[in-house]
């Protein structure tokens, strides 16, 4: 296999979202975040990274970062129903919590 292909699927799978993040570490997480951060550095556009990224900030309970991301994605694709969903319960649990 060819280095560029080698490369493509390794970017492939890198927007590729994780089904065990949910139960994931803080430490895999975190990790994951980072690698999202690193690919929408080189791609801000890429609205699967974008989305899988303010999911994981928003279940970490970094919801001014998650609204963000929601609210970058929703610049690339207005018509998003997750972000739109995002955006609605990022704004609804900063409501919720005293103090923000």
């Amino acid at each position: 296999m060819n280095k560029s292909k080698r490369m493509a699927i390794k970017a492939v799978r890198s927007v590729e979202p994780s089904a065990s993040l949910h139960h994931a570490s803080s430490e895999e997480r975190i990790a994951r975040v980072s690698e999202l951060q690193d690919l929408l550095a080189v791609c801000p556009t890429d609205i699967l990274a974008g989305i899988e990224l303010a999911k994981l900030l928003e279940q970490m309970g970094l919801l001014e970062e998650a609204l963000c991301h929601w609210n970058a994605v929703l610049a690339c694709d207005p018509n998003s129903l997750n972000a739109r969903e995002g955006v609605a319960r990022c704004r609804m649990s900063q409501l919720l919590q005293p103090g923000l």
